[in-house]
């Protein structure tokens, strides 16, 4: 008999399908709760209940319904539950011989998990499988457990497999050397890299900086830029991949809030544009050859901006030095769906 899934999404931001994901930009969490849907349906039976699902319907041979227990089906083998725990009693009442898996996003510190009195944090481990997105991921929740003294946490990680299924990174899209881009959230290193890259407009006024997000618009209006600032807004994930493909390098100076994953650097890689990042949560693990688009940030200097080398790495790129990127083979989908199979 077929096994049955359930992904419970009670933090859904807005309403997301197969259909939507294709006419605009989804954040990482939800388009590749679609993907990982999309995939395990091979093996299983798969119903996605969300909190901005209105009615229960089906699409691509899952069913989408309504956040409400009356909507559910009597029994599911597994519940995948997106982010957040909040509703891990209610549905261990209901569904007591289920496999329960708590899929997490976020860092510990930065989310809810970090407010949970103790008692809460043990009896979620005591009834779950945490799920994180990157050895970082994990090793973050660990040792926040440890502090909180925590026993016996099950926490694992998979990651996100990285597609291309127009094949954009095979396309004879030429390299604009005076294009860079920024395709991350706003509150991941935007500021910071737009100062920095006033500060190389000024030595090469050519270059131009397009910015957009897969989530959400970017609220700026960057007047007085002379158009080096092109804002794009919400793209799909197809958008952001042609437009990384044929830039010099994308911007991604991320200082401030640590990706447990960060989807844009591994698809930027993928398409054959690296990334200079900071080494900074799970950024290392994610590239390609990391070491070669990382800052190496000088300990014994006062400037922690790390304007020169930052500079200086960009125009040696400029200037023929570019390196060769791809897709990290970790992230090949075929051992990837095999670990959520298993897992299941």
């Amino acid at each position: 008999m077929t096994k049955k899934i359930l992904f419970f999404d009670a933090v859904a931001p807005y309403e997301y399908n197969f259909d939507i994901l294709e006419k605009k930009g989804l954040g990482a969490s939800e388009s590749y709760l679609l993907s990982v849907a999309n995939d395990l349906k091979k093996n299983f039976d798969v119903d996605i209940s969300s909190a901005k699902v209105r009615y229960n319907y089906t699409q691509n041979d899952i069913v989408f319904k309504k956040l409400t227990l009356d909507s559910l089906d009597d029994n599911y083998d597994t519940i995948i539950i997106q982010r957040n725990p909040q509703n891990l009693k209610t549905l261990k009442s209901k569904y007591p011989k289920a496999n329960f898996i708590i899929w997490l996003h976020d860092f510990f510190e930065s989310s809810i998990w970090g407010s949970l009195a103790n008692h809460d944090l043990q009896y979620i481990i005591d009834n779950t499988t945490l799920l994180c997105v990157s050895n970082w991921h994990k090793e973050n929740f660990l040792i926040n457990l440890k502090l909180r003294k925590i026993k016996n946490a099950n926490v694992k990680f998979i990651h996100f497999f990285i597609e291309d299924k127009k094949g954009i990174a095979d396309l004879n899209i030429p390299l604009d050397k005076n294009k860079l881009c920024f395709f991350s959230a706003g509150h991941k290193g935007l500021d910071f890299s737009l100062r920095i890259f006033e500060h190389l407009y000024k030595i090469n006024p050519k270059f131009k900086m397009y910015i957009g997000n897969p989530t959400y618009d970017q609220k700026n209006n960057f007047s007085g830029n002379n158009g080096s600032v092109i804002n794009l807004n919400n793209q799909t994930r197809d958008q952001v991949l042609w437009n990384m493909r044929g830039s010099l390098c994308c911007l991604h100076l991320n200082k401030v809030y640590p990706e447990t994953f960060g989807c844009v650097n591994a698809e930027s890689n993928m398409v054959g544009t690296p990334v200079l990042a900071y080494d900074l949560g799970a950024t290392k693990e994610v590239l390609f050859d990391a070491d070669k688009q990382l800052i190496k940030t000088n300990p014994y200097r006062v400037d922690l901006n790390d304007l020169t080398y930052i500079t200086e790495k960009v125009f040696s790129w400029y200037n023929g030095n570019r390196p060769v990127v791809k897709l990290n083979p970790l992230f090949d989908k075929q051992k990837i769906t095999k670990k959520w199979i298993d897992l299941i």
